[in-house]
């Protein structure tokens, strides 16, 4: 009779831990949104220019189209970079995919909270204190059009992207934010 109750105990207990550890990875899992693909939208880690609404729709897997609101949160003004690479404009990272930029030849508008246009000069625009700008373009790999960039996705799927801009304050002192947008493309 022992060791028909040794044994139970120890089969409990190494299927016991087994068990435990799956459900911790299956919460871990969830929070961080890879089994949670209808995720609400969300901003999160911004400090300086942070999104206010924003969409990602249409296009395909290497791409899609943006639309992004962005409000100056910082008590001075900026000017931030919009399709510089080199200097790091602003850019997106999905996963495991190329990091995305705005794509210059497929045409980028950049608008005031009126509506206004705002024109780019030396691949900068000015972002006033409090101010809310909205840039709506096509994103891919490298803002080149690069195939199997990984920078986009399909109606209704869940996404999750790292965003960085860099901008410069009114004492040419570069700042770079980022933090995490998550929601469903359209």
């Amino acid at each position: 009779m022992f060791f028909k109750g040794q044994g139970a105990f120890e089969y409990m207990l190494s299927y016991g831990w087994a068990i435990l550890i799956v459900v911790v990875l299956g919460i871990l899992l969830f929070s961080l949104g890879v089994l949670n693909p209808t995720q609400t939208p969300a901003a999160t880690g911004f400090t300086t220019l942070k999104p206010v609404s924003w969409s990602f729709s249409g296009g395909n897997e290497h791409g899609s189209n943006v639309t992004i609101a962005l409000e100056n949160v910082v008590g001075q003004s900026l000017s931030m970079y919009v399709n510089d690479t080199s200097k790091g404009s602003i850019k997106f990272k999905k996963g495991n995919s190329l990091d995305c930029y705005f794509n210059a030849s497929s045409g980028i508008t950049i608008k005031d909270s009126t509506g206004n246009t705002i024109s780019i000069t030396n691949n900068k625009i000015a972002v006033p204190v409090g101010g809310i700008i909205t840039i709506t373009g096509f994103i891919d790999g490298n803002g080149n059009g690069t195939a199997n960039s990984n920078c986009g996705g399909i109606v209704n799927a869940g996404y999750r992207y790292s965003v960085q801009v860099v901008a410069e304050d009114e004492y040419l002192v570069t700042r770079k934010d980022t933090g995490t947008i998550t929601g469903k493309f359209v």
